[in-house]
């Protein structure tokens, strides 16, 4: 059978008892590692999918979805299920230990719920997040005007207590989870390969009139951020914490006000034991392109963090801010400029280098710990005043 298509994917489904019910089915878009469709259950009741009437398939191949030419390692979707299943069992109590602070979800920020897992397929079905959801960067980019500064802080301030306490999480259950469940090391391998392997090659044809001592922090700053995250499992991270993983469904109130209905975190296949502040710099890093190329949101940046360090802050170190810093700007360097923030015209190369030049310009203040400059200039302004530098 055939996964990459409707017709096979739906040929698999009919050929067996526990997702027969499911009678269509319409590929989404928007997934790159993964082949992802929506399937609809003919006869819905609460025997079946726990009675939803539709539900979200995924499928891992030895490549990218995307870009076939790109090999990736097919148990990536076996780590997506055991999250999954670690962040629910958690927030739903089925630990036993009835206690608030082990909780990972919050009130409006979930993750899906895995309802069927073929191992040997690598097919996956999990809860649907919703007919009307859209993922955070197309929810801001589509409007008209920039969310409101309540709407944004509420989003920001949401999302960075549900990581923070994903992090505290992982960082007290460490002896369980690491290494026999959650190393993935192949996700880390991967990870410093599409990020900190590309910073010399990003700056490469924008920083030759740099002083030369810039170049050289880019290259150190490549080596350090790499080692860091191979070498140290501090704790739980999801690994690709950016808004297209973001699944936002909202309601309109008194006045049209736009209000938070729930926020689903998808895509958990990059998850891992690695340093707490990646997700951070990779947010922080998104959330800046939001606000530079899209519609003003700075209460997105500012309420993420204050959240974050409300929670997770007690663990916090200086360390943690450099490993944030450099990760957004190598973010910046090697991510903005090839994923659509901007037009492909004859603008495009002289706004890839202001970027990448904002990239490593936040790489050498973190590297030679200029958190005066980093406290001015940057959103991890709530992080110097937290830490009190």
């Amino acid at each position: 059978m055939d996964f990459k298509t409707e017709s096979g994917i739906l040929q698999y489904l009919q050929s067996h008892d526990k997702t027969r019910s499911i009678v269509t089915v319409k590929k989404l878009s928007g997934g790159n590692a993964n082949y992802v469709y929506r399937g609809t259950i003919g006869e819905p009741c609460i025997d079946i999918f726990g009675g939803r009437s539709t539900v979200v398939i995924k499928h891992a191949a030895d490549h990218s979805a995307s870009s076939r030419q790109m090999a990736l390692y097919v148990d990536r979707m076996a780590f997506e299920r055991a999250i999954l299943g670690i962040v629910a069992d958690a927030s739903d109590n089925k630990n036993n230990n009835n206690k608030e602070d082990e909780k990972i979800e919050t009130s409006n920020v979930k993750v899906p719920r895995v309802l069927y897992w073929d191992h040997e397929n690598n097919i996956v079905i999990q809860e649907d997040a919703g007919m009307k959801s859209t993922h955070l960067k197309e929810f801001i980019s589509s409007h008209t005007q920039p969310p409101s500064p309540r709407l944004a802080k509420e989003i920001g301030s949401s999302l960075g207590e549900f990581i923070a306490r994903l992090h505290l999480y992982g960082f007290c259950h460490r002896s369980e989870l690491y290494p026999n469940k959650m190393a993935n090391t192949e996700a880390l391998s991967l990870s410093r390969l599409i990020l900190y392997d590309q910073f010399p090659k990003a700056v490469s044809k924008y920083m030759e009139d740099q002083p030369q001592f810039d170049q050289d922090v880019i290259n150190l700053a490549s080596k350090w951020g790499g080692d860091r995250l191979m070498n140290e499992p501090e704790t739980l991270a999801h690994g690709d914490f950016w808004p297209g993983n973001f699944l936002i469904d909202t309601a309109t109130g008194e006045g049209n006000e736009i209000t938070i209905k729930h926020i689903y975190i998808v895509d958990w296949e990059m998850s891992r034991y690695a340093p707490a502040a990646m997700d951070l710099g990779q947010f922080i890093a998104e959330a800046f392109s939001l606000n530079k190329y899209r519609h003003p949101c700075e209460e997105l940046m500012t309420s993420f963090l204050e959240a974050y360090c409300n929670i997770y802050g007690d663990r916090l170190t200086t360390t943690d801010l450099k490993t944030a810093v450099i990760h957004c700007g190598g973010h910046l360097m090697s991510w903005t400029p090839y994923t659509g923030w901007f037009k492909e015209d004859e603008s495009h190369d002289a706004k890839t280098k202001e970027i990448t030049l904002i990239g490593a310009e936040f790489i050498k203040r973190a590297w030679i710990e200029d958190w005066a400059w980093v406290r001015q200039e940057t959103a991890f302004h709530v992080m110097v005043d937290y830490l009190k530098l």
